[in-house]
């Protein structure tokens, strides 16, 4: 399976303290086995996945070919509403 990361998630997992960055690596090479706290999103983010660890969540999309995209990720508190703000500024953009 190949992960590819947004730009967002490259520059977010860069920022991130070294020990919290360790743990979020592990949580992906896990991600990579189908193993973790994975659920998948429904209503607005249906077709989306997140992956939980501890307080912070990566929102990814499976596509063919073996590949997971994570899309965005943040913290808890703000990864919804703030990923759902992206996915309405993208649709936005395309209907231009």
């Amino acid at each position: 399976m190949k992960i590819l990361a947004s730009e967002q998630v490259q520059q977010w997992l860069a920022a991130l303290p070294p020990e919290t960055k360790r743990r979020v690596r592990r949580a992906l090479r896990d991600l990579d086995k189908g193993r973790g706290d994975i659920k998948a999103l429904r209503g607005e983010l249906d077709g989306f996945c997140r992956l939980r660890i501890e307080g912070l969540r990566v929102v990814y999309s499976q596509h063919p070919g073996q590949i997971i995209r994570l899309d965005y990720a943040d913290s808890r508190d703000v990864i919804y509403e703030t990923f759902l703000r992206v996915l309405q500024e993208r649709k936005s953009r395309k209907s231009e």
